[in-house]
């Protein structure tokens, strides 16, 4: 289904519910207050869950998580409570990760441009003030892709440590299209199950976390490992992992298409470039802050949002 389908579904069938909402998780993950949204993907009705915390009155920051296997709106934890009421944060859960439907399906960057969109038409409807798009990782050039309908509505858009290829196209050099058979795969039942649970083993994820998210090994400590085990290992959290790992959720194949994007931005553009961050993807970083109206250097590398939250809340709040 392309991107245009996608919301003309969303369009017809988007709604709201309270946290009281039948089957709604009722645990925040920064303190916030629940709702979730009902939106049409692939063909059927889909839930999204969104967080929101601080006065309804104070200026709004939109937080899109990084797409990644432990990809969580929970990753703006720090951030968030360093926030505290000098500004209402709201976040959700993308479609196929944390506390979202996570169906078997075929997830695509049109899945994630379609869900964005029905968030950004949401707050629409119920605030006429800019609001403030802080995007991390590889949500970066999904909210690209909105940049054209909804930017003129937009404060700033922040990249924080953008990137714009899955780990296996970036490591390899390969096309998303190489690894189709690794989503399938994934998507078998016994085979499928087994190989993502040894992919999300507690040592795996110790690796990956330790070279290319967090800096302070200190900071990965038994709880918080495991806490991130439980969020890859959530029932049906395969499917949209093996799409973000082989590129399946790439919103192109071209290094310059992002760059290109930047010119169909209506608001300024704050590109957060983490410093320690592998170098290819910090390459590409510094390709994107060519095209931004400001540009700071953090040392941290692909969840510096989460590791460095606090920091990046005092740099964002001192503009």
């Amino acid at each position: 289904m392309d991107t245009t389908s996608a919301i003309q579904q969303l369009q017809q069938g988007t709604s709201v519910h309270p946290a009281h909402s039948p089957g709604m998780p009722m645990t925040p993950a920064f303190g916030g207050e629940l709702e979730m949204l009902m939106v049409e993907l692939n063909g059927r009705r889909r839930r999204i869950t969104l967080e929101r915390r601080g006065p309804r009155t104070a200026p709004l920051w939109l937080l899109l998580p990084a797409l990644s296997t432990v990809s969580s709106r929970s990753e703006w934890q720090p951030l968030a409570e360093e926030v505290g009421d000098r500004r209402q944060v709201l976040s959700f859960d993308w479609p196929g990760f944390g506390d979202s439907d996570r169906d078997a399906i075929s997830y695509s960057p049109e899945s994630m441009q379609a869900a964005l969109h029905a968030v950004l038409e949401h707050l629409g409807r119920e605030r006429s003030q800019w609001i403030t798009v802080i995007a991390a990782g590889h949500s970066t050039p999904i909210a690209l892709g909105q940049a054209a309908t909804w930017s003129s509505r937009w404060r700033k858009l922040v990249a924080v440590a953008p990137t714009w290829r899955g780990p296996l196209p970036t490591m390899s050099g390969w096309p998303p299209q190489r690894f189709g058979w690794l989503r399938k795969l994934v998507m078998l039942p016994l085979i499928g199950p087994l190989l993502y649970r040894l992919n999300t083993s507690l040592p795996v994820l110790r690796l990956m976390l330790r070279r290319h998210v967090w800096v302070n090994s200190a900071w990965l400590t038994p709880e918080r490992l495991q806490q991130q085990q439980r969020i890859a290992r959530r029932p049906r959290a395969r499917f949209a992992s093996a799409a973000f790992v082989s590129g399946g959720l790439d919103r192109t194949t071209d290094p310059h298409w992002w760059r290109r994007q930047t010119h169909t931005l209506q608001c300024p553009l704050h590109v957060v470039v983490a410093s320690e961050a592998p170098p290819r993807s910090r390459g590409s970083m510094q390709q994107l802050a060519q095209d931004a109206d400001q540009v700071t250097f953090i040392p941290g590398r692909l969840g510096l949002h989460q590791e460095f939250g606090a920091l990046l809340a005092r740099t964002l709040l001192a503009g």
